[in-house]
């Protein structure tokens, strides 16, 4: 693949992970990465939802 679609594809799912965070849908995995790494949920969200996008563009869609 391009490094264009790549970038394409990782906006959508940028995207996506936002709007799903929205509807309180990411509570669990949000809780989980920041457990992990030792962020907090909400002073980090955004590192947060960066590393649950990045997981699914490198291993595939999360189920929900």
């Amino acid at each position: 693949m391009s490094n264009q679609h790549n970038e394409k594809e990782f906006e959508k799912i940028i995207q996506e992970v936002e709007e799903l965070d929205e509807q309180g849908k990411l509570e669990a995995e949000v809780h989980t990465v920041s457990e992990t790494y030792g962020l907090h949920e909400d002073d980090d969200r955004e590192d947060i939802l960066f590393f649950i996008a990045e997981n699914i563009f490198e291993h595939g869609r999360i189920t929900i």
